[in-house]
């Protein structure tokens, strides 16, 4: 059970605790856990490294932060994502310049004297979610950088998938997206990824229409921008999200709903077996569905 705290006991923003420099953390902060991940060695084998995750303060700013495998046992149990704790006894360190997360510099390492005490009743509200969402200009403009993950929001318009029953070793999924300016983009998903998101629409009563994703890679092939997943990706489909619900009323009004739609997600494209040049060509040249 959670435990209520003061407002005298926490600081007022995540930020302005002691954290303009490195090292040990005399702060008590007060952040709502926004998602969390497990992070696995790139390496053959994919060892558990630890969990990522991303935290949120009272003034809507994001920090990552991580917990070691080591540490886990204390922690792994009490992580609910959208979840407000109360951190203190934490290690303040500089963020990877690659494949950065926030805009911050620093993230939070958990440390042996860390302690994550989950609040009831927090004493200053903070936002239930947040997002970096990037127009098609700059996902250009970080594409093949490898520098942000960015955070996509945009309608469903068709999708591909290269899953099959039993599961073979590469299985991919391939939605094209229309951003809010009409411009269309496809959205990558891979391996573990790829079969979860195959399995989730499989069993969805209905067509989603949109879709919010975080922490994607642009990446541009042929000419063409391609958003593809990390180990940090959530998916939210349709109104799961604020955002999402905000972009689906926008599209369909909030009176009607959705318009009737042929279906878009029912009819995936599966294939056997596919090298990566034919991969690429498939998704390229694959006509998209309006």
């Amino acid at each position: 059970m959670g435990i209520p705290y003061r407002a005298a006991d926490l600081s007022s923003s995540f930020f302005r605790c002691d954290m303009e420099t490195t090292g040990r953390s005399s702060s008590t902060v007060h952040v709502r856990l926004l998602r969390f991940w497990e992070a696995r060695n790139v390496r053959p084998g994919g060892d558990l490294m630890g969990v990522d995750m991303l935290l949120l303060d009272s003034e809507a700013t994001m920090m990552p932060a991580t917990i070691n495998v080591n540490r886990l046992a204390t922690h792994q149990t009490s992580l609910k994502a959208g979840s407000v704790y109360s951190l203190t006894g934490f290690d303040v360190a500089r963020c990877n310049p690659n494949y950065r997360l926030s805009d911050s510099s620093l993230l939070i390492r958990f440390s042996d004297t860390t302690s994550f005490v989950e609040v009831t009743k927090p004493a200053v509200p903070i936002p239930l979610e947040s997002f970096r969402f990037r127009n098609h200009s700059e996902m250009l403009g970080l594409s093949n950088t490898n520098n942000q993950l960015s955070d996509l929001i945009g309608e469903i318009t068709a999708v591909k998938s290269t899953v099959t029953d039993p599961l073979q070793d590469k299985n991919r999924v391939m939605a094209t997206i229309k951003m809010y300016n009409g411009t269309l983009v496809t959205m990558s998903l891979f391996d573990t990824h790829a079969v979860a998101i195959y399995n989730r629409l499989e069993k969805m009563g209905s067509d989603p229409r949109v879709v919010v994703a975080t922490s994607i890679n642009p990446k541009m092939l042929g000419g063409r921008l391609f958003l593809n997943a990390t180990s940090g990706t959530h998916i939210y489909f349709d109104k799961e999200t604020a955002a999402g619900e905000s972009f689906f009323n926008r599209l369909f009004g909030e009176a009607t709903g959705v318009t009737p739609a042929a279906p878009l997600l029912r009819g995936y494209a599966k294939v056997d077996a596919l090298t990566i040049a034919e991969l690429n060509n498939f998704v390229i040249t694959a006509p998209s569905h309006v």
